[in-house]
């Protein structure tokens, strides 16, 4: 672990499970101010006896919390098992997990150590001191440009300077990332969620209350939960446009793994609060007033089965499906995820084979996203099932079209494939944000490649986002703007008109019923207006035809 990355430990406890008084906290340490009241129940949540090691990220006041659990074999007094959880809480000044994850692989292995022997805590306590938050109070938090520089072009340095601009410096790429990063899980998110990371990630936008219920690792939930909040995080670059006095800009507070015992929390909080949260109590779900979007992650895929989507349901009842605009616009981006990795992969291979040889390799890195469209033939692995059908009004409209005019139809279905395009237009290579690789491949270590990889992939699809973020925001603010300036002064402020134009602008569905109520909703959080969205469809001569 990097000591100048790591931020302060506010206090070190062993939480083992009691056969009389269930968990309890046998040895703690921390600062005179911290309160470790009911952080057992935190770190050790229910289920976790069907894994052998997890981490399990939480909020605890003003601290993130991360725990280290760890099961062993033991005798039939202890039902055969006995598993310990070592834990830190750090502060959240430090950002969303207060970089927790830098400790993770320390705390593993002291859960490691004292599992079946928790007599011994000399190696706690030696932590405790070599960790503890007064000795390193006057360090401040590390800057995220405070990475390992490499030797690359400056064409390759101005797309990477706009990609991490748009990314928020989120993650540092370029070199191995500790292997806890939350950052690391984006491929996993995006192979799980498919087209459904689209509406998943709306409705984060919308700052609704968010809860994802899944089984143990438990790891794997608070990391999703980590990445959404990153992906629906405001850029920079928007903050002056959305109206001053809305808090829509501020994040979205990511409270990660939440049980029983905080439902008296959850219940306390406002309707207008707004969190992300993981759980493995199913209970929680039937709790319909303590959130507004319920998400419920299938357990793990196994062998030879057929694969299962997560659900994603509103606090009525109502399910939440991506739309055919997702569904294009997913595998667009996968297409492009693959061309990326598949070239990085390429110029690997060529770099060991040919050192020399630099200008082939490079032309490799800029084969046309559009070819690759014909590659994903995976269809999600019937991804229709989480997908909304062709509306009748859609098909009509796109019947009639054909019909009227093929040439037409062609140059709509393109301006569509450009604006897509245009989301990832100047984003890095992947060799852009990973290290010049040497000639003497037999040198590299795969799994640090793999980090590295996942790390620069996480980059990507977080500018990716941001953009998408710039993309809807925009235009709603334009059309404010061209409302207000058609209102005469001193009449009361018009509700603002969406058109299907705005909508296709926006990258929304103009046929979604759900992506019409979407811009409703952004326009009232993001700008405090009523807006009114016009129906898609088509008119001859003043006669309306779909």
């Amino acid at each position: 672990m990097d000591k100048d990355d790591a931020s302060p430990i506010a206090a070190l406890y062993l939480v083992v499970f009691d056969q009389k008084v269930g968990y309890t906290t046998s040895w703690k340490c921390m600062l005179p101010d911290v309160s470790l009241d009911g952080v057992e129940y935190k770190c050790l949540p229910s289920g976790l006896h069907s894994v052998k090691q997890d981490l399990v990220y939480f909020v605890h006041g003003a601290y993130a919390g991360v725990s280290a659990f760890v099961q062993a074999e033991s005798d039939e007094q202890h039902r055969n098992a006995s598993f310990v959880a070592v834990g830190a809480l750090v502060p959240l000044s430090f950002g969303r997990l207060g970089k927790a994850w830098l400790y993770a692989a320390e705390l593993r292995q002291l859960a490691k150590d004292v599992v079946g022997s928790d007599e011994d805590k000399r190696g706690l306590e030696l932590y405790w001191k070599g960790n503890r938050q007064d000795e390193a109070a006057q360090k401040e938090p590390a800057s995220p440009s405070m990475v390992r520089r490499t030797s690359i072009p400056p064409e390759v340095s101005r797309k990477r300077k706009r990609a991490r601009s748009d990314a928020s410096d989120a993650f540092p790429s370029g070199h191995a990332i500790p292997s806890d990063h939350p950052a690391l899980s984006v491929p996993d998110l995006l192979d799980t969620f498919g087209p459904l990371v689209l509406p998943l990630y709306r409705a984060a936008l919308l700052r609704r209350r968010i809860l994802v219920i899944g089984t143990p690792p438990v790891q794997r939930s608070c990391n999703f939960v980590y990445m959404l909040s990153i992906l629906s995080s405001i850029p920079q670059s928007l903050t002056d446009v959305v109206q001053p006095e809305s808090d829509a800009s501020l994040r979205t507070q990511a409270l990660f793994n939440v049980g029983i015992h905080d439902i008296p929390f959850l219940s306390e909080q406002k309707r207008k609060a707004r969190w992300l949260a993981c759980t493995t109590d199913d209970i929680l779900g039937e709790k319909h007033q303590l959130y507004d979007v319920l998400v419920s992650l299938p357990p793990p895929t196994e062998p030879h089965r057929q694969r299962r989507w997560p659900t994603i349901r509103t606090s009525d009842g109502t399910d939440i499906k991506a739309t055919q605009r997702d569904l294009r616009r997913y595998r667009f981006l996968r297409a492009e995820l693959d061309r990326l990795r598949s070239s990085q992969h390429r110029y690997r291979d060529n770099s060991a084979n040919n050192p020399g040889d630099e200008e082939d390799t490079a032309q490799l890195l800029h084969a046309p996203t559009i070819d690759l469209l014909h590659e994903v033939k995976r269809s999600e692995n019937g991804a229709s099932q989480v997908v909304e059908p062709v509306s009748w009004s859609a098909m009509a409209y796109n019947s009639f079209m054909w019909w009227a005019s093929a040439g037409e139809m062609d140059a709509w279905e393109s301006e569509e494939a450009k604006g897509d395009r245009q989301l990832l237009e100047d984003l890095p290579e992947m060799e852009a944000l990973l290290p010049r690789i040497s000639g003497n491949h037999s040198d590299d270590d795969p799994a640090q490649d793999d980090t590295r990889e996942a790390s620069a992939t996480a980059t990507i699809v977080t500018a990716y986002f941001h953009r998408l973020t710039t993309q809807i925001i925009q235009p709603l603010a334009d059309a404010v703007e061209d409302a207000d300036d058609d209102t005469e002064e001193g009449l009361a402020e018009a509700a603002v008109s969406i058109s299907s134009d705005d909508m296709n602008a926006m990258g929304l569905d103009a046929w979604s019923l759900a992506d019409k109520a979407f811009a409703k909703d952004a326009m009232d959080l993001y700008f405090g207006r009523e807006a009114v969205v016009a129906d898609g469809g088509t008119r001859v001569c003043g006669v309306r035809i779909c």
